[in-house]
């Protein structure tokens, strides 16, 4: 029996040194530190994600309102310009280009059908072309240069006649010839384009030789010096742009 006054401890002494007793004590006290980090982290974040939704939700309608604002006016635009424009057939405009609605003239298959077909061998281009076709000047131009003689051999110890190099399936001449060949071109091609000659040779017209050309004097560029090491100076400029009506 206990003395009047005191009680039993809820807990006796062996159990409070009881190792598992302490353990359940630190558990309950950790699942409570626990429980109000909880609430407190909710407490912060809810406010957080609530108005991180709202701003987004708000973006997302204003943005939308943009755009098809933006949209509305493109379209309108594009329907007034549309009538301000005459109209064009499908074989139009996308596929032109500098020998639309020209008729083209050849020279056969062979010298003879050339000749019956009034062509001439031109040196500059290695074709037999129309009469109408020859630029005499650009020709004259390449020789100058004195690199344009063909050989029938390819050691180029036969030179042959103009009249000669036209009746051969190939001849030879030299890597600066061709270079010349194609900076020649180049010139002929501009001043046929500056003076809208109403006759082009399908050699300065066709988009594989100029790209044939230009890659050549790309690539000749690699077999001499070092170019790509070699400094230049470039001076900046103002061009203009001549835009027909």
């Amino acid at each position: 029996m206990l003395p009047e006054g005191e009680s039993e401890p809820f807990l006796k002494e062996t159990e409070l040194r009881s190792p598992g007793r302490k353990h359940n004590i630190l558990h309950s006290r950790f699942l409570g530190h626990k429980d109000v980090l909880k609430r407190w982290s909710a407490a912060f974040w809810h406010p957080f994600v609530t108005h991180f939704v709202i701003f987004l939700l708000t973006s997302l309608v204003w943005g939308g309102l943009f755009l098809a604002t933006r949209a509305s006016l493109f379209i309108q635009c594009n329907h007034q310009h549309s009538h301000d424009r005459p109209e064009h057939t499908e074989t139009t405009r996308q596929h032109d280009n500098i020998t639309t609605k020209s008729r083209l003239l050849t020279c056969g298959d062979s010298t003879a059908e050339a000749k019956s077909l009034n062509c001439h061998y031109d040196i500059l281009a290695n074709h037999w072309i129309p009469e109408v076709c020859i630029d005499q000047n650009a020709i004259n131009e390449y020789k100058t240069d004195g690199s344009w003689f063909g050989f029938a051999d390819e050691n180029r110890t036969e030179l042959l006649t103009i009249d000669t190099m036209s009746e051969m399936e190939f001849y030879y001449t030299s890597e600066r010839d061709h270079i010349v060949h194609c900076a020649m071109l180049w010139r002929k091609q501009f001043w046929a384009f500056y003076e809208e000659r109403a006759a082009l040779d399908t050699i300065i017209t066709s988009v594989e030789h100029t790209m044939h050309c230009s890659q050549f004097l790309i690539d000749m560029s690699d077999k001499g010096p070092d170019y790509r090491n070699m400094p230049i100076k470039t001076w900046v400029g103002h061009a203009g742009c001549w835009v027909r009506d």
